[in-house]
């Protein structure tokens, strides 16, 4: 680490060692998320949109590797480092899917990626793992340490390509991949190297899926405003999830014999997932969900929700000996569990369902349309894959949201899914029905990249940290508009000795002094 990094970094402990609970601290990222401004643009070497782009959020050596942001696009994996001397961006690795006679693989377009946690991994260093696939259908699994690819899963399909990868950091173990065209969704072990499940005929249109830590899978489709919750991959990890441990599932034996379901013959085999798209405007008709993404994690409650937990074991038991406190205080103090699902359609419309207390019990939780959005959602400029029009970013601990609203206005969109338009923070459990969620920042494009410049925003992502909020653009048309990743940043203000001088008078007698000097 070098001095200015280490100064960055002092100074940023000195911010973080004056909050002291999860509502400053939110309020705190969400004041940083306000100061954004395009600094930073990113040409890649390549000339096709860029598909999909997301930061490492995985478990992995204490997330030490969540400075790291990877994109794929035509057929290139590239992986940043979003800290690079504190806080600047700097390329790590790049892999370029071509044509491997020795591993068998054809090479050709990615169209996703999904880190994977990297437990199993014996580098000395540490190390940072990336499942990507597109055309050649197969899994490839990049190490970021050694720039190359560590571990290839193939057989699970075979007529179409691979359009989506999931991933559960509370499930180190496995892999999920799906096949729009093919229909078909397969579950593989990484520590057996094989397909272990398989879904078939899930149908027409499937765009998106997210994976959850009980083991199900949330589906979004073009063709409709309602999800699948196929829940046949549950058994597969409840022994995991029984134990309590959904650290990893590397003890986990899986039968020999693969699973697999019909979803056209068996509908027990999901549920459908109700996210009330049409409800958040009048004249909205939503066409199909684009994105779908998942947090599931324990928050600190906020301080109001903490006083009515308080005075309510206070009024339940007026018994004060030492076991009966503790007991009392362990509930107050105790973390609140928040499990919600986000989706987009592609209309530009988000929802937000929580199934905090199981899908049985799941409510919407809000819906709204982001700014701006037209009624009538563009179709996708991209000649390589359709598989989403306009997709979004989901901060790490779920409380923010970046996208486009599917015009040509080349506008990130962040909004603040904790902080409701009637004040309630989110944290607490206030009674009273949200309506839509605070728009955070909007943040404008460089007025260099206005005008023609200006395309569908395709692809979000958010730092850990706030500081930092990436977007991309669907321009696809093989020119210098394609491939280029645009870098929000805190723009720190001119220092005093680098303003330049005023005119006049002041101008003049610098002059003077360097006539002077130069003459004695």
């Amino acid at each position: 680490m070098n001095s200015p990094a280490r100064k960055i970094l002092k100074k940023r402990t000195q911010e973080l060692g004056n909050i002291s609970n999860q509502s400053d601290l939110h309020r705190f990222r969400k004041d940083l998320l306000k100061k954004l401004e395009m600094k930073t643009v990113i040409k890649e070497n390549h000339e096709r949109a860029i598909e999909e782009m997301r930061f490492n959020f995985t478990t992995s050596f204490n997330s030490k590797c969540s400075n790291l942001f990877a994109s794929v696009g035509a057929d290139m994996l590239t992986v940043y480092d979003d800290n690079h001397f504190g806080d600047h961006v700097a390329l790590v690795c790049q892999f370029k899917n071509t044509e491997n006679l020795k591993a068998k693989t054809k090479g050709g377009p990615l169209y996703c990626l999904s880190w994977v946690d990297a437990k199993r991994s014996e580098h000395e260093q540490g190390d940072a793992l990336i499942a990507v696939a597109g055309e050649d259908m197969v899994v490839s699994i990049v190490s970021v340490s050694e720039s190359a690819v560590v571990q290839i899963l193939r057989g699970g399909h075979a007529k179409a390509p691979i359009t989506g990868l999931a991933t559960n950091k509370n499930l180190s173990d496995i892999v999920v991949s799906l096949s729009e065209e093919e229909q078909k969704i397969c579950m593989w072990s990484l520590k057996e190297n094989r397909v272990i499940a398989e879904i078939i005929n899930i149908g027409i249109g499937c765009k998106t899926m997210t994976f959850l830590e009980d083991g199900s899978l949330v589906c979004g489709f073009k063709t409709g405003s309602i999800g699948k919750r196929f829940t046949n991959f549950i058994s597969l990890v409840s022994s995991v999830v029984a134990n309590n441990d959904t650290t990893t599932t590397t003890a986990t034996t899986y039968p020999k014999k693969m699973s697999s379901v019909d979803a056209s013959k068996d509908s027990k085999c999901y549920a459908t997932v109700n996210f009330g798209f049409g409800q958040a405007s009048a004249k909205s008709k939503s066409i199909g969900i684009d994105c779908i993404q998942s947090f599931e994690g324990d928050i600190e409650e906020g301080e109001d929700n903490k006083k009515k937990k308080q005075k309510k074991t206070t009024t339940d038991n007026n018994n004060n000996n030492n076991t009966k406190k503790k007991k009392e205080d362990s509930i107050i103090n105790a973390p609140k569990r928040r499990q919600i699902l986000v989706a987009k359609s592609a209309s530009s419309e988000v929802s937000v369902v929580d199934f905090s207390d199981g899908f049985d019990q799941a409510k919407i939780e809000t819906t709204f349309r982001v700014e701006d959005a037209k009624s009538n959602a563009p179709a996708p400029t991209s000649k390589t894959n359709g598989k989403r029009t306009v997709s979004f970013g989901l901060s790490h601990d779920g409380a923010f949201l970046a996208c486009g609203n599917g015009t040509r206005d080349g506008i990130v969109y962040v909004y603040d899914l904790n902080a409701k338009k009637n004040g309630n923070d989110g944290l607490s459990d206030d009674a009273a029905q949200p309506s839509s969620p605070l728009l955070a920042a909007k943040l404008l494009p460089h007025e260099r990249h206005s005008g023609t410049m200006l395309d569908v925003i395709r692809s979000c992502a958010i730092a850990k940290d706030c500081r930092h909020v990436l977007g991309t653009t669907d321009a696809n048309d093989g020119t210098n508009r394609a491939g280029i990743v645009f870098r929000y940043e805190i723009i720190p203000e001119q220092p005093k000795e680098y303003e330049p001088k005023s005119e006049g008078g002041e101008k003049e007698e610098a002059i003077e002094a360097v006539v002077e000097d130069k003459e004695n």
